[in-house]
């Protein structure tokens, strides 16, 4: 072949192989139609990969800070989750099996010295929030500190959730699947009387604004979703083969620590190193945060702030500090926990696949940002990473010493603590969302409209779930046919336990070629006809339709692929074309999860797929 490969093939042991490793020549000749290869004037061959089992599992973890300043975000994401459950349930097939946990941010702070809010000991320890009567920590069952009693806004009906959010006791977090057994239809729930919305939305606001001040956001997200070891109530929530999704909703920076005091630089012990001219926030901050890739200056581990007067320098260049040398750590210097750690704790949770089955959004305080649409007019926003005295700040001892001043703030919305609307820079937040790449997204908390943020979340999950999305702008080999007639060879990649053995590669898969699908008269299917458009009140072609055509394929020429387009909102109308690759199976059979099919295609190397210049065309639709 006279192209060259644009990519290699990503294994799922985090292996990279080219394509002659992975499809001896004697299997081109399996494809539906002779290779002819090279076409005149085409300029790349590019291979890839597309996942074609429907993987229907997602644990969706949101991590609420429950400290005073909260409660008016805690009602935005209440009132607005259904916008993130209404994007899931279009998904093909509905609503995914969702696990659905909260953890709060109160971890306590320190060995409890600081008294007050952060006295307590761990505070919540992470446990996922639900309906435990044996447990009363983060429980809503009657007797327990956090018991829900009726809500008049959040959730309606308030009649049916009294107790325990409407969650079966001893549920810990929500459950909605299908139902396993494929001769009961329906699904199986673990809340009763009431809809999934309305669990979470009491969930969301029974965390309370009463947790600890010095939030440990990133701390609680890592006990919550590793708990061999700390806990066991929550095993089970993550299943080995789902995605997962973060979401972080907050407006402090993170504090995350050990709560020993030789390790967190005594930080949190009142009693001994408290410096009445600088708040516990700014502590944390200056601790954590560099800018100008330097130690914020003017800041004494015992002294606290010892400037004369105030400290700004560009937000914009700041950024989390780390321990220079994790072999030799300086709790001095450093006595927060690293984020790195912490990052790589949530990553080895998928292994190597971390990249495919990781979704991390933050809601978090951040300058607002194109994701933040409906921002209102009264949010006040500064670049400037700012230390200094708050004259608003309640209370009003407050007002006379240094604090870590706010990114953002919005005079209009009146916090429980009685402050206006507050949020502070979170660049360890950032730190920990920016490492997941293209599946971290960021939102601004000062926006008091989370319509956006729900629906871009719901939106990045299913583009994280749906199959058969092809980003590559594929070469119609046959412009007088109707649709993209694509030169494509295929290889369905089956996983398997027992590696290296039998038929199973050493990469931990089964493969075998698989053909372009045909219909009796062996014409392929054209890609328009399964479109069902993006109106879903107006489809191009409704699912009988298309149901309809693809019957036409015969049973025994099973399993097949074939190209369709697909502008749904659930669909691939973010890619060229909104073309989706799918595999074709004999009716009632399903593919196993992880099942993806190795593509090597003919492919454009203009990104608007015009191929006109090498004598071929690409689709237009």
């Amino acid at each position: 072949m006279v192209g060259r490969s644009s990519r290699l093939l990503a294994f799922g042991l985090g292996q990279y192989l080219s394509w002659g490793s992975v499809l001896p020549l004697f299997l081109w000749g399996c494809s539906s139609k002779a290779p002819d290869w090279p076409i005149k004037g085409v300029g790349q061959e590019t291979d890839f990969q597309v996942l074609v089992s429907p993987e229907r599992e997602v644990d969706i973890l949101f991590m609420i800070d429950n400290s005073p300043s909260m409660d008016p975000k805690q009602t935005a994401l209440a009132s607005n989750f259904p916008k993130m459950i209404s994007v899931l349930d279009s998904l093909p097939g509905g609503l995914p099996d969702v696990h659905i946990g909260v953890v709060s941010s109160n971890m306590g702070a320190g060995n409890g010295a600081m008294g007050g809010n952060c006295g307590q000991g761990l505070g919540d320890m992470g446990l996922l929030w639900g309906n435990d009567p044996n447990n009363l920590v983060a429980s809503v069952a009657a007797g327990g500190e956090y018991f829900t009693n009726v809500d008049p806004n959040y959730p309606t009906p308030p009649a049916l959730i009294a107790d325990g959010c409407g969650l079966k006791p001893g549920e810990r977090w929500i459950e909605d699947i299908q139902n396993p057994d494929p001769n009961i239809p329906g699904r199986l729930q673990n809340y009763t009387n009431v809809k999934l919305e309305d669990v979470f939305s009491c969930l969301a606001k029974a965390v309370g604004v009463n947790g600890c001040g010095e939030e440990h956001q990133l701390q609680a997200t890592r006990v919550a979703l590793m708990p061999q070891s700390f806990n066991q109530a929550n095993l089970g929530f993550v299943r080995k083969d789902a995605y997962l999704a973060i979401v972080l909703i907050t407006d402090e920076d993170d504090c995350s620590a050990t709560n020993l005091d030789s390790l967190n630089d005594d930080m949190f012990n009142m009693a001994t190193k408290r410096d009445p001219n600088d708040t516990t926030s700014l502590r944390c901050a200056a601790r954590g945060h560099l800018c100008n890739n330097q130690a914020i200056p003017n800041f004494d581990h015992v002294a606290g702030y010892t400037g004369t007067g105030p400290y700004t320098h560009d937000f914009s260049d700041c950024s989390a500090k780390v321990m220079p040398d994790p072999n030799n750590p300086d709790y001095v210097y450093m006595p927060l926990i690293d984020v790195r750690d912490i990052i790589q704790n949530i990553k080895d949770i998928k292994g190597a696949n971390w990249a495919q089955k990781i979704l991390v959004s933050g809601i978090i305080g951040w300058p607002p940002g194109p994701n933040d649409t409906n921002l209102p007019s009264t949010v006040q926003v500064t670049d400037q990473y700012r230390i200094d005295k708050d004259p608003t700040s309640l209370p009003p001892g407050q007002q006379n010493v240094w604090d870590y001043m706010p990114i953002c703030s919005d005079p209009n919305q009146t916090s429980a603590d009685g402050n206006i609307y507050k949020a502070h820079g979170g660049l360890r937040l950032k730190q920990f969302v920016d490492a997941f790449g293209a599946n971290g997204q960021v939102f601004s908390i000062c926006n008091s409209d989370f319509t956006n943020a729900m629906q871009q979340i719901g939106n990045a999950i299913v583009q994280l779930v749906k199959p058969g999305c092809v980003d590559y702008p594929l070469i119609d080999t046959d412009p007088t046919t109707l649709g993209t007639q694509p030169e494509c060879q295929a290889v369905e990649r089956v996983p398997c336990t027992n590696i290296g053995q039998g038929d199973c590669l050493q990469t931990g898969f089964q493969e075998a070629p698989i053909s372009e699908c045909r219909d009796g008269q062996g014409n392929t299917l054209d890609p328009s006809s399964l479109d069902p458009g993006p109106d879903p009140n107006n489809p191009l072609h409704t699912q009988a339709d298309i149901d309809n055509t693809l019957s036409k394929i015969i049973q025994d020429s099973r399993p097949c692929w074939y190209l369709s387009y697909d502008h749904s909102s659930a669909g691939c109308s973010s890619v060229f074309n909104a073309q989706r690759i799918s595999v074709l199976r004999q009716t009632g059979q399903v593919a196993p999860p992880g099942t993806s099919l190795g593509m090597q295609c003919l492919t454009c190397p203009n990104a608007d797929g015009d191929c006109s210049a090498l004598g071929t065309s690409s689709a237009t639709q």
